[in-house]
């Protein structure tokens, strides 16, 4: 009987507002294309046995080791620098890919509960249960579970308590269960603390992307995708790039859209004047990024 105390949010894919999100995630072109690829190879093995016997007489050693890939993806790195944006809509363009719609459940906010014993563990179950039992043989599922340090902490932890580490080895028997049931599910897992996640798990990860501020190269894409609109000159753009290297932190890919930009057009409809690289230079100045995140280490 599956446990429907525990609630998952679901959306279904292909949809304009995913396929607009991908779009404007800027400077992330090789993460998403290795997520595609991943993504496509796990959820379509059909294509990967008729390309080893096409090519390789169906006795490529690799091309089994691809088919036994365990169904998971961890996204690793700094906040705000675009991993969930990307595990949330890389739905669509995948869906348009296999030409299947695609349903995508994540996990809420509370997914540890409320600390009464076993509570943990329960909810871990009831998810993969619930992605399972609503995912018909023919269907193509993908499941997000973001902050998945609250859920994967190392068992080597100091810090780890015993319902931690049940709900450890309870996650991890989900994720070998859901590989054997072979139905079409991946779960991305999000982090922005890779060192906590167990090896246990991340053994088990078919990809790992790891995802950092944006270098100056990707700040130049960002900005002219931005400020479509403004006519930018080469000079301005190395004013803008300039005036990030000021800080002695690099800006995050949030840090330029949420608090720069939306912070000088506000500004500008304020004062009724037309958005400017020299407003966009006055809130770069204004705008501390993102401190860096402490690294996490196993005690």
């Amino acid at each position: 009987m599956v446990n429907t105390s525990l609630k998952l949010v679901e959306y279904q894919h292909p949809n304009k507002t995913s396929s607009r999100d991908y779009a404007q995630l800027i400077g992330l072109d090789s993460h998403k294309i290795a997520l595609l690829q991943t993504l496509n190879m796990l959820l379509n093995q059909r294509k990967v046995t008729e390309w080893n016997k096409k090519h390789h007489g169906g006795r490529l050693g690799l091309a089994q080791q691809v088919l036994q890939a365990d169904p998971l993806i961890i996204l690793s790195g700094e906040v705000g620098c675009g991993k969930t944006a990307l595990a949330q809509s890389v739905a669509t363009p995948l869906s348009e890919e296999l030409g299947k719609r695609i349903r995508v459940f994540e996990t809420p906010s509370d997914i540890r509960g409320g600390g009464l014993v076993g509570e943990i563990s329960s909810r871990i179950t009831a998810t993969f249960e619930q992605v399972l039992v609503q995912t018909k043989d023919d269907e193509v599922s993908l499941l997000i579970i973001d902050e998945a340090d609250d859920l994967a902490t190392s068992r080597e932890q100091n810090q780890a308590h015993h319902e931690d580490r049940a709900g450890l080895n309870v996650l991890i028997k989900q994720l070998d269960l859901l590989k054997k049931s072979g139905k079409r599910i991946v779960v991305l897992m999000i982090t922005n603390r890779i060192a906590v996640i167990d090896p246990a798990v991340q053994r088990r990860c078919s990809l790992h992307l790891t995802f950092e501020r944006p270098s100056p190269e990707q700040l130049k894409g960002l900005f002219g995708s931005l400020l479509q609109g403004i006519k930018l000159s080469e000079r301005d753009v190395n004013q803008l790039l300039h005036a990030c290297e000021a800080h002695a932190v690099r800006y995050t890919a949030s840090d330029i859209v949420h608090r720069v930009g939306k912070g000088a057009v506000y500004e500008a409809i304020h004062d009724d004047q037309p958005l400017t690289v020299e407003g966009i230079i006055k809130w770069i100045r204004l705008t501390p990024p993102t401190p860096l995140l402490q690294k996490a280490s196993i005690q």
